[in-house]
């Protein structure tokens, strides 16, 4: 899907909000929480907007 490609390199969505920028940050997000053994998802808000969920495991 569309939205799952927001956490691949330097893909960028066009938005009258979006600035100047590689499309790095969720790229590199999603393989720090990855490397620690978490997930990390998006999805879209209702009415509007774009959740997005960390997960990771408790330390201790």
């Amino acid at each position: 899907s569309k939205l799952s490609s927001i956490f691949d390199p330097f893909v960028r969505v066009k938005s009258a909000m979006s600035g100047k920028g590689y499309g790095l940050g969720l790229a590199i997000t999603r393989k720090v929480v990855l490397a620690h053994g978490g997930q990390v998802d998006a999805r879209n808000g209702e009415p509007e907007g774009l959740i997005i969920t960390l997960r990771i495991p408790r330390w201790g």
